[in-house]
């Protein structure tokens, strides 16, 4: 609003004249830093940093390659994941015996809704509880029995 004699106004001028009050600018200015803020959520998940869910899994991970390392060409055994207590397992799929596996860096084991997850540097899920990963999983054996996964095969 004008004052009439002074000219005075209650608000801001805004572009077109007419006053902006001082709860409307501080109403844009929230808007404004949310959509800043989902924006800024949207492009870090469209940069491969997404946010895990659920709750952490132990699992062994290798250091980072040396650049130029060769990866085994051998096939995992038949096998299936499964979460034992707090860690992510590789179970023989014949009902035998946890198969000692060591993950390439960066990889991560989470459990969500009952359900435990291996997820790549990225977070994508490349491996869920209970499904034979034996098809997708290359790398080699050590002399102990010890898998160390390098490859992952994509769907």
């Amino acid at each position: 609003m004008t004052d009439t004699e002074t000219g005075a106004t209650d608000g801001i001028e805004a572009v077109g004249g007419s006053p902006v009050s001082g709860r409307s600018l501080a109403v844009l200015l929230v808007v404004a830093v949310v959509a800043v803020t989902v924006a800024g959520w949207l492009w870090l998940d469209v940069n491969g940093q997404r946010a895990l869910p659920g709750t952490a899994l132990t699992i062994q991970t290798d250091p980072p390659p040396v650049l130029g390392a060769a990866c085994g060409t051998d096939v995992i055994p038949p096998a299936r994941l499964l979460v034992v207590g707090s860690a992510l397992t590789l179970i023989a799929s014949d009902g035998g015996a946890d198969i000692p596996v060591v993950w390439p860096s960066g990889y991560a084991a989470r459990e969500d809704q009952g359900r435990g997850g291996l997820y790549d540097p990225a977070g994508y899920l490349v491996a869920q509880e209970g499904e034979n990963i034996q098809e997708r999983f290359y790398g080699s054996a050590t002399p102990d029995g010890t898998f160390h996964v390098c490859r992952i095969a994509r769907d």
